[in-house]
């Protein structure tokens, strides 16, 4: 990638705009408080300079004759009305532009202070006055008058300008040094992210163990810790991907080994009928379990994918355990083992009335599938606030403590050997708590030697 493609660049553009706006602001007021303040200055010299003139009447007769010597670089200019005529006098070869509108009026009483310039083009700030040359003498009949005091601007110009200079100088060399240190700057704020996605170049799919390492806590170290945390979910989750497939095709791989093998031994030769359909129950048998195998990995694969379709609708909990309890009951009975419909409540849900049932029938069904004969199975419904509490409890073989945390895992087996006899794929429970969850509710398990195993599904109760 380009710099000029880089945040870095974008970063130390807008930061120079930023840079050059605020100096831009603050050097022009910086010249327009020190152009205020010369020409205030000049001003008050000028008001001063025609204090000074007025209250002398040598000098006014002075002006007035033509005889008197201005100081350097001012001008002093006298006007009065001799009958209709605008006279005005000033040393010579100095010429003024001032309007006769502005002449009379300032004549006529009124002050302020102008700019003007000379015939040349040179630029004057000036103060004009009224004054009273009635005490003065012949000629006789003149009396108002005005005077204007003119000095030049072309210090206070060349004071600007040399000002303008400096400032723009001044500006330019602070924005390349701000550009150079922007850039700097920038380089190390962002260096964690050119690791960040170094890092994440380097992380394939194979291996996903590796972290970035950005020990900050600001914004980067946070977005280090949730990338870190997603790479850290994706890895479980090719690990259960890859678990999953490896444990799909070993349970397929077993009937369809005993498929293969039941079927290319009755085909070797010519063997009696009895041979041949103790040899097809086995296929079928197989072929039940695969069937059985695959549909439940459909249903987990609908799940994972958020494709399931529910029908919920409200489900009474007492009437569907008792429903439950007369067809477990006969299975017991099979198997030599007691069966107990323990306390029921008509507690009401919101739920999948199918999906419900084959979570409880699953449930019932591993407790006779794990209890020897003698033994008892037993199911009962409670409220607990604002959740019924299904326990399904056995006295059958008990789960061992450490293996407790993962028997809701896919493909799990506590014992494979028997689990494989018994005609358990391992996806059973992890149905159950699937359809739980998708419920609102939980599983939970309680086992111990010599007693046997509670499951209690948590349900929320249909709220009135």
């Amino acid at each position: 990638m380009s710099f000029i493609h880089s945040i870095k660049f974008r970063f130390t553009i807008w930061y120079l705009l930023v840079l050059a706006v605020l100096l831009i602001a603050l050097s022009g007021g910086v010249y327009f408080y020190l152009s205020r303040s010369l020409y205030q200055s000049l001003d008050r010299a000028l008001a001063i300079r025609c204090t000074q003139l007025c209250s002398i009447q040598d000098i006014l007769e002075s002006i007035r004759r033509g005889e008197f010597q201005e100081q350097l670089g001012e001008i002093v200019i006298l006007y009065f009305y001799s009958g209709d005529q605008l006279v005005e006098v000033s040393a010579p070869g100095i010429g003024v532009s001032l309007s006769p509108e502005f002449v009379s009026k300032t004549i006529g009483g009124s002050s302020s202070f102008v700019s003007s310039q000379t015939a040349e083009g040179e630029r004057l700030r000036l103060v004009a006055v009224s004054i009273n040359l009635s005490t003065l003498g012949p000629p006789p009949g003149i009396q108002p008058a005005a005077l204007v005091i003119a000095r030049s601007t072309r210090q206070i110009e060349n004071i600007l300008a040399r000002l303008v200079g400096t400032l723009a100088i001044a500006v330019l060399l602070t924005l390349a040094l701000a550009a150079g240190g922007g850039i700097f700057l920038a380089g190390r704020a962002l260096k964690p992210v050119d690791k960040i996605a170094q890092t994440a170049q380097e992380i394939e799919e194979n291996d996903l163990s590796r972290r970035i390492n950005v020990n900050t806590k600001d914004e980067l170290g946070r977005l280090a810790a949730t990338l870190n945390a997603m790479i850290g979910r994706l890895e479980k989750a090719f690990q259960r991907q890859r678990q999953f497939t490896s444990d799909a095709s070993h349970e397929l791989r077993t009937p369809l080994a005993v498929i293969e093998a039941e079927s290319t031994l009755a085909l070797q030769k010519e063997r009696p009928p009895s041979d041949y359909r103790q040899s097809l129950e086995t296929i079928s048998q197989e072929a039940r379990q695969m069937s059985s195998l695959i549909e439940q990995l459909l249903t987990l694969a609908r799940a994972d994918a958020g494709k399931e379709q529910w029908n919920f609708a409200e489900v009474n909990l007492g009437k569907l355990i008792k429903d439950l309890g007369t067809d477990v009951e006969v299975l017991c009975q099979e198997k030599g083992l007691s069966f107990q419909l323990g306390q029921t409540q008509d507690l009401v849900v919101k739920g999948d009335e199918a999906r419900l049932r084959g979570l409880f029938m699953n449930l019932l069904d591993n407790a006779i599938k794990y209890t020897p004969s003698p033994g008892t199975v037993s199911v009962s419904l409670r409220r607990e606030g604002q959740m019924a509490v299904v326990a399904v409890k056995d006295t059958g073989v008990s789960i061992p403590a450490e293996n407790i945390p993962f028997i809701f895992e896919r493909f799990y087996r506590v014992d494979k050997s028997r689990s494989r006899t018994e005609g358990g794929t391992g996806l059973g429970l992890a149905i159950s708590r699937h359809i739980a969850e998708a419920h609102g509710g939980k599983i939970e398990v309680e086992s111990q030697v010599g007693t046997g195993s509670t499951f209690s599904v948590w349900l929320p109760l249909l709220s009135p």
